[in-house]
């Protein structure tokens, strides 16, 4: 079970790993443009650890979370990583939508 599931989140980080830079360079563009003035993408009770202007800080605590999961099969590890992982699938869905050209 705990190998289909780390395969899972190995997959979706994946994904989330490439539409993140995607977007980033989207929050690039718009910030040359004044058009992105927010100081982070997570409000502080989101439940993240960094707080950041764009996506890959976020990225690399869920890859961190990832590999700490992997050592010690935590449940509450597992659980909070699987939120974290669908809050950015969420907004960067979001953000994809609303930027799409």
């Amino acid at each position: 079970m705990s190998e289909n599931v780390n395969q899972q989140l190995i997959e979706n980080i994946s994904i989330i790993l490439k539409k993140s830079l995607s977007a980033d360079a989207t929050l690039a563009d718009l910030r040359e443009k004044k058009k992105a003035g927010f100081s982070a993408i997570f409000k502080e009770d989101a439940g993240f650890n960094c707080s950041a202007n764009t996506f890959q800080p976020y990225v690399e605590e869920v890859a961190d979370e990832l590999l700490q999961w992997q050592k010690t099969q935590s449940q509450t590890l597992l659980i909070n990583l699987v939120k974290k992982i669908e809050q950015l699938f969420t907004v960067l869905g979001q953000f994809e939508q609303s930027h799409s050209s």
